[in-house]
């Protein structure tokens, strides 16, 4: 299967909005699952605080997402937090780490120094990933909330990788 990187574009809003919204379907916790419509993503394309990169096959269907939110004031425009998903049916292919190992090369040009990433401590799949990225365990916000469906709690694990 062939796909490319880049920088999120207008015409990609369709298939990133048909995306995020497979990704509800399965009650992904995400910021960017958490979009009411289609035009909430316009504020994503050309932002220099909401740095959006994906990946899209050869017919430009956006099948990975990696978001890069920073702050840009003088004292922290130097970090990124990174949050990222695949399509269902492309993951297990090393998608979303290829991609991001693309943002990270491209937020390193622009000034970005350290990148932060946070996952839940039940999602197997995300540390796996985030591990394979070489992020360092910076730290552990424990008990962040109780899954309903187990009645356990979920830490929130956070990462960090030096660029």
């Amino acid at each position: 299967m062939k796909y490319r990187f880049r920088r999120l574009i207008m015409n990609d809003l369709p298939s990133l909005w048909e995306l995020i919204c497979l990704l509800n379907k399965e009650n992904c916790d995400m910021t960017f699952t958490k979009l009411q419509s289609i035009e909430e993503l316009q504020n994503y394309v050309d932002n220099p605080s909401e740095l959006t990169y994906v990946a899209v096959t050869t017919y430009n269907q956006v099948i990975s997402i990696v978001k890069a939110r920073r702050d840009l004031s003088a004292e922290k425009r130097h970090a990124a937090f990174l949050s990222a998903a695949t399509h269902p049916k492309y993951r297990g292919k090393n998608i979303v780490v290829e991609l991001t190992n693309y943002v990270l090369e491209e937020l390193k040009k622009i000034g970005v120094n350290i990148a932060r990433i946070y996952v839940y401590s039940d999602n197997e799949a995300s540390l796996r990933t985030v591990k394979k990225l070489g992020f360092v365990q910076a730290g552990v916000v424990y008990r962040h909330h109780l899954d309903l469906k187990t009645n356990t709690y979920v830490d929130d694990i956070i990462f960090h990788k030096l660029l």
